[in-house]
């Protein structure tokens, strides 16, 4: 939604920069302005100044520089219509609703919201109750404590069908509210009473981004618990709300508020599989935590832990079950992620030992023992490669041809061409390494790849020409040399001169090294005569595509026919 200038100026006029930082870090007056450590790097003497008159504030260290809505988007780490609602809020306005389905919308959103809070009070008081002493020792017995319980303001849902019913419509709630948030299910014969959808759990409420309860999740308590079953139905062990008006499970993540904060301050963001699993992660320290919410890690929600991440490099940590189930739940989320990698966005993957999650190894052997599976967490990549690889064989052509493709098959996926290269490169580097498909040459140590080599040569033949030219093709367009690796750098070379050019063309390909050859000039004139189309302005890359694979089939069967004339041909014909 667009916000008028007249707004945010309006906004700013009534909030003192100055409190808002301070209730943030300390700050103390110098002179006219205020004055303080900087809240975005670490110093030790105050470089960072608010004036509260011109209503921006400015670090001399670092250079961070805005006004009270940056401030609270950059230090909370909130979106900017969050920061915007959590402002005016403290300064007593309303973000602007432009039409009157905006406002009907922010109206019914405001009524569910209190619906929500009420039904939060009400189930954290049932865990309270001395009828239900039984749930609490309970949930102090899987290691909770009693503040981290307030602190998630974890509650019960009584096996009673109605008694959430009837406590909110004695507040003042309607059914439909109640049906409108998850609460509650209408009869299933459309004629009896409206029945309670969580019952016999243990309740974990789902925060949106500002900390406000929009859905619930349920555990399910112990069989001995639980009143027997009339039936030979099992419950599943977690419930979670439907998707309402306040939730969408597939968009939303558990613990984002605080995680946000967190990850604003530099801790790692860690997407664990469940509620427990984060519970007890923040408990022992790590307040990044997340889980999805009843589904596999979905698009949004791996966009959502990007976006929580302040650095450059994003690199959430996806911990999940050291079984069969955690590594299914990991390939999942890597197909998920693959097409969307960017430079710099990307996870790492921490596995629990086998039989074990987050919770189960933090109480058995200690927060000393999940640091230590953090520091092993693995790339991306590497899990890629394990998927490709583990419990396989490679010992026939067939069977590296058929990695080999697989291979492409995984860069294909990938949108951003850059890191689609990158991940081709260094796949096809552990098929190298780990099968001996060796590098047919080693880069020398101390070589300048952008020296001019010396391939002076008095009647070059018609093979180093070639050679030659398919090169200069490669360092032009170096994109191609990924498409064309294998054949490319297993040419038979008889001239030292000509090795160097293709051990440059490797280290660009493997390591990024800079790429320029720089050829003799009786070699260059013998060159520029046959591969004149290299020189075109804006080249169809097809077409030099076309060029080299003819270049590589000439190069391969000796043949008479040239490759460049064939270039020459589809040039005429473009």
């Amino acid at each position: 939604m667009s916000i008028s200038p007249q707004f945010k100026d309006e906004l700013r006029r009534r909030l003192r920069l100055s409190d808002i930082i301070g209730k943030r870090t300390a700050v103390q007056r110098a002179g006219t302005e205020f004055k303080a450590c900087c809240p975005f790097h670490h110093e030790k003497t105050p470089s960072f100044t608010i004036n509260d008159q011109k209503m921006f504030y400015h670090c001399f260290g670092c250079g961070a520089h805005g006004d009270v809505i940056t401030f609270v988007m950059e230090h909370d780490n909130l979106p900017f219509m969050e920061a915007l609602e959590m402002l005016a809020a403290e300064a007593g306005m309303e973000v602007p609703k432009p039409t009157p389905e905006q406002a009907e919308t922010y109206k019914k959103q405001d009524r569910l919201m209190a619906v929500m809070q009420e039904a939060t009070r009400w189930f954290r008081d049932q865990l309270k109750q001395n009828a239900h002493r039984d749930v609490l020792n309970y949930v102090l017995g899987r290691g909770l404590s009693e503040e981290t319980i307030e602190r998630f303001r974890i509650g019960y849902a009584p096996a009673d069908r109605s008694a959430l019913i009837k406590a909110m419509r004695a507040k003042g709630f309607s059914d439909q509210d109640m049906i409108e948030t998850s609460l509650i299910k209408p009869a299933k014969d459309g004629r009896g009473e409206p029945y309670a959808f969580f019952r016999e759990r243990v309740m974990f409420p789902v925060a949106d981004a500002r900390g406000r309860v929009v859905a619930f999740g349920g555990r399910i308590l112990p069989d001995e618990m639980r009143k027997p079953s009339m039936s030979d139905f099992t419950p599943p062990k977690y419930m979670n709300s439907a998707d309402t008006p306040l939730f969408h499970k597939g968009r939303m993540i558990y613990n984002e508020a605080m995680s946000r904060a967190a990850a604003g301050k530099g801790e790692p963001v860690i997407v664990t599989e469940g509620y427990m699993d984060v519970i007890a992660l923040v408990q022992a320290g790590f307040e990044g935590a997340v889980a999805p919410l009843g589904t596999a890690l979905t698009e949004d929600q791996i966009k959502l832990c990007w976006s929580m991440i302040p650095d450059e490099i994003c690199e959430p940590v996806i911990c999940f079950d050291g079984d069969n189930a955690g590594l299914r739940a990991a390939s999942r989320a890597v197909e998920r992620m693959l097409p969307m990698l960017e430079p710099g966005r990307s996870a790492r993957f921490a596995f629990m030992p086998e039989g074990e999650d987050p919770d189960s190894l933090i109480k058995e052997k200690g927060v000393q023992a999940f640091r230590e599976r953090m520091a092993a967490a693995e790339p991306l990549v590497n899990v890629i490669w394990r998927d490709l690889t583990e419990g396989k064989n490679f010992e026939t052509p067939e069977r590296m041809a058929a990695l080999d493709k697989a291979i492409g098959g995984i860069a294909a996926k990938i949108e951003d061409q850059g890191v689609a290269f990158h991940y081709k490169a260094k796949l096809r580097e552990k098929m190298r390494e780990n099968f001996g498909w060796k590098k047919p040459f080693a880069k020398r140590k101390g070589q300048n790849h952008a020296q001019a080599f010396d391939l002076s040569l008095e009647a070059p033949s018609a093979r180093q020409i070639r050679l030659t030219v398919l090169f200069q093709a490669l360092a032009i367009y170096p994109d191609l040399i990924g498409e064309f690796e294998e054949d490319v750098f297993s040419l038979d070379i008889d001239t030292q001169e000509l090795k160097s050019c293709r051990d440059a063309l490797w280290a660009h390909y493997v390591d990024g090294d800079e790429l320029e050859l720089n050829l003799s000039p009786a070699l260059q004139k013998k060159v520029t005569d046959h591969s004149g189309f290299l020189n075109l302005e804006g080249q169809d890359r097809d077409i030099v595509r076309e060029a080299v694979k003819q270049l590589l089939k000439n190069l391969r069967q000796h043949g008479r026919y040239s490759a460049l004339g064939k270039a020459a041909r589809l040039l005429d014909e473009k």
